[in-house]
């Protein structure tokens, strides 16, 4: 992953162990065979796809308990979805 990549998305989301979560979640989606929500060269790994998925705003989670639950923004629903900036 990108040092850059990794910077800037540390200005959106700013709890790193909440952004661990989300890369590491959108990853195995985009492992498991999810399109990427930006386009993309055939040198972007997964985890630059999913970090500039995040600084782009392409992506909410929902905190429930102790969990983190990523979905992209069209999918998202519910008054619990917080997008990319909210401290929550």
């Amino acid at each position: 992953m990108k040092t850059e990549l990794i910077d800037k998305a540390a200005q959106v989301v700013q709890d790193p162990q909440l952004l661990v979560n989300i890369v590491s979640q959108r990853v195995a989606q985009l492992n498991s065979g999810r399109s990427p929500l930006i386009p993309t060269t055939p040198h972007m790994g997964a985890g630059d796809i999913a970090l500039t998925e995040i600084i782009e705003g392409k992506l909410v989670w929902q905190k429930k308990e102790e969990s983190v639950s990523v979905s992209t923004a069209d999918e998202a629903s519910g008054d619990d979805d917080f997008p990319f900036g909210s401290d929550n």
